[in-house]
């Protein structure tokens, strides 16, 4: 199994157990999984620049939107 192909099983998973806890993977999430898997971007990158914005801004609305690699 690529590593790639863990990170899409990986997602899936998580997908499948926020689901039994009644969420819903958001449309934001889809893009940030796309990009992460496209190689735009980095968990480590991923993880810093919404910290970074949330505490910016006290909110993630709009993160996604501000982002030059989804």
């Amino acid at each position: 199994m690529t590593e790639i192909e863990r990170m899409k099983e990986n997602m899936r998973q998580a997908d499948a157990i926020f689901a039994l806890e009644g969420f819903e993977a958001t449309e934001y999430r889809h893009a940030i999984n796309a990009a992460l898997l496209d190689g735009r971007v980095t968990r480590a990158q991923i993880i810093k620049e919404l910290l970074d914005y949330a505490n910016k801004y006290k909110t993630a609305d709009g993160f996604t939107e501000s982002r030059t690699w989804i």
